[in-house]
Order: C-alpha cells, then structure tokens, then sequence
C-alpha cells in the first residue's frame, strides 16, 4: 500500500525485465488517442500506448522520464501497471 496520501503503486515492465517498481503521484502516459494522466484514486482502466514519452512524478517533486515503444496500461484499485515492448 502507498504510503504517501497522494501515492499509488506503479509497476513499470517489459518482456526483458522490471524497469521499475515503487510509488508515484502521477503518471502522464501516450495513449493511442493522445496523452492521458493517472493520479490516485483513477477510475479502473485499459489503454493502448504508442510510443513516446512517460513522465512519472515521484513523491517528494522528483520526476522521472522513459521513452517507451508500444504497450499497455492498467490501473485499478490505486495499483498501476504499464506494459511495454521497449524501454530507453
């Protein structure tokens, strides 16, 4: 469980390996409709991803940013996941 009040659990995958695992406060994704954002307390979802950026906002202001191939993502019950071909 996230322990800040704003966090939820982000795991991030690919067929290689975990690229990442922890807590985020917001995750700004490239869904095949244009881009979307993930906060806690989002409503289940299923998207498709194209390739592009991932701005991941961590708790304490830290961000990260991936370049991602095609995916998918999934949260439900303040737990995300996104699967990717390919990290860079």
């Amino acid at each position: 469980m996230a322990s800040s009040d704003k966090a939820f659990e982000l795991e991030i995958v690919t067929p290689q390996k975990q690229f990442f695992s922890g807590e985020v406060t917001s995750v700004i994704a490239p869904g095949q409709d244009g881009l979307f954002q993930v906060m806690k307390n989002h409503a289940p979802l299923l998207a498709a991803l194209k390739g592009g950026t991932v701005k991941l906002s961590l708790p304490g202001s830290g961000e990260k940013k991936l370049t991602i191939a095609d995916g998918f993502f999934e949260v439900s019950d303040n737990k995300a996941i996104l699967l990717a071909e390919d990290i860079s």
